[in-house]
C-alpha cells in the first residue's frame, strides 16, 4: 500500500469516529510512545519502529522512558541497602 493510500484510509477512519485527522509522522510518534507508557523496553521499540540502532530511539525518546535521575539514584541505594546487608558486594 502506497503512502498516498495509507494517508486516505486512515483520515477517513478518523473522520468516521469524529476524529481530528492528524499526519503518519504524528501517529508514528504517538504509537512510540504509548509503547513506551505501556512499559515496552527500548530495544524492542527499537526494533518495532525500524531504527538502525537503540541509541537513535534513546536519542528521539528517551525523555519519555520511566524514571529520573532521582528516582535511579533511590532505587541504587535501596538496592545497595539490601544488597550490602544479605553479604552481596560490599557487604563484607
Amino acid at each position: 500500500m502506497g503512502s498516498a493510500m495509507a494517508t486516505r484510509r486512515a483520515r477517513g477512519a478518523w473522520r468516521r469516529r469524529g476524529l481530528r485527522p492528524i499526519g503518519l509522522h504524528e501517529c508514528r510518534h504517538t504509537y512510540a510512545s504509548l509503547t513506551i507508557a505501556a512499559g515496552v523496553n527500548a530495544k524492542a521499540l527499537s526494533t518495532y519502529m525500524g531504527h538502525s540502532s537503540i541509541t537513535v530511539t534513546l536519542d528521539r525518546y528517551g525523555h519519555l522512558m520511566p524514571g529520573n535521575e532521582r528516582e535511579a539514584g533511590a532505587m541504587l541505594d535501596a538496592y545497595l541497602a539490601v544488597e550490602g546487608g544479605a553479604g552481596g558486594p560490599g557487604g563484607g
